[in-house]
């Protein structure tokens, strides 16, 4: 997972027991257990850790999870509770010293191609909305207090999917939008009451979250690749009269960003930007590398650039990092190549706080600021 902060504490998630490089004959799924680790931030030191032993027979360390692992869905906070989304093992909620303060299964099954999970919860009011689909094929909200379910949309389709529902503010209200392959659905959070939904030519997974800006709604994704804006302000089939612009365009995993008037998101060593009017390119770069070479599985993708004001920072899964100027033009204002004694990947998206950088490893969680 991403490591997030609140107030003097960083939180992270991990696991253990199973899925460690390199697999052995004697490895166990029944091993699994997964955490939730909360570091002071101030000095690193850890605070607490939950452990969560695995509650279901799990997929496979095969594939795609030996590129992610089993704790990639991203905890989340309202400062009073921690929410951790551990995949077939449930929701939980814990007090801000580790203690649980509920469960909720949403589902014990996999996806096709059992790529395991990555979704992570999002916080509304009183609720915490996930999408479940890889697990319960439900788009599902529960509350925050207690962790009974407020409301869910079950549908078989809703699977092979990994994004993270987006809150966006319209001139018809707030909407939770989610993104499963091949349409976006918009609903009243409360209730669950769908509002519109889109067709989208991301059919065969979802993996990069939804951004938005004044109340248009922005995905890509696909194997092919393909790009769409959607105007969040219709009802029902919106396919035709609210979506601007649908195009092929080059994406992978990450969720890109939007800074100024453009979008900005990296795949396979390269770096991209893109006209949030059109979609049209303002250019593609191979990102300049002081580390090791970029491509294949090891390519730029799983870590989400983030901004700043102007500046885009961006984490590749070596730990080499970029301050990108966002403008028409590639301008890289700040370059390193990595932490010479971490080898781990960097999967992780990191987090900008009061003039702070968290990141974190495979193997380290680190602060980054000036002296």
């Amino acid at each position: 997972s991403s490591p997030i902060v609140s107030g003097d504490k960083v939180f992270v998630t991990c696991y253990s027991g199973y899925g460690m490089k390199p697999p052995t004959n004697d490895d166990d799924p029944a091993k699994l257990v997964r955490h939730l680790l909360a570091f002071d931030r101030a000095s690193g030191r850890q605070l607490w850790e939950v452990k969560v032993p695995s509650a279901e027979k799990e997929d496979p360390f095969a594939g795609f999870i030996m590129q992610h692992g089993y704790a990639s869905s991203t905890p989340t906070t309202d400062g009073k509770r921690v929410y951790a989304f551990f995949g077939k093992s449930g929701l939980f909620a814990f007090d801000m010293d580790g203690n649980e303060l509920w469960r909720r299964s949403l589902g014990t099954k996999s996806d096709p191609a059992r790529w395991g999970g990555g979704a992570s919860p999002v916080l509304y009011k009183n609720l915490v909305l996930v999408n479940a689909g890889v697990v319960g094929n439900q788009l599902v909200a529960v509350d925050s207090a207690s962790g009974e379910i407020a409301w869910s949309i079950e549908d078989g389709a809703f699977t092979n999917c990994w994004t993270t529902p987006a809150i966006i503010n319209t001139e018809n209200g707030e909407q939770a939008i989610f993104a499963v392959p091949g349409k976006m659905i918009a609903v009243e959070p409360l209730t669950g009451t769908k509002v519109w939904e889109a067709a989208t030519q991301i059919d065969d997974a979802t993996c990069g979250s939804i951004v938005h800006r004044e109340g248009i709604a922005y995905l890509m994704g696909s194997r092919e690749g393909h790009g769409l804006a959607v105007r969040c302000d219709g009802k029902g089939d919106v396919s035709d009269s609210s979506t601007i612009w649908s195009k092929q365009i080059r994406s992978g995993i990450c969720t890109p960003v939007i800074v100024g008037e453009s979008l900005y998101w990296t795949t396979g060593g390269m770096f991209m930007a893109a006209r949030v009017e059109d979609g049209e390119y303002a250019y593609r770069v191979r990102l300049p590398r002081k580390g090791k070479a970029s491509g294949g599985f090891m390519a730029a993708d799983y870590s989400s650039p983030v901004a700043q004001g102007n500046r885009i920072l961006l984490f590749t899964r070596f730990g080499e990092s970029y301050v990108i100027e966002a403008g028409d033009e590639f301008e890289v204002v700040g370059q390193n190549p990595g932490f010479p004694d971490d080898e781990t990947p960097f999967n992780a998206t990191p987090a900008i706080s009061d003039g702070e950088i968290f990141v974190r490893s495979d193997k380290r969680l680190y602060c980054i600021a000036e002296d």
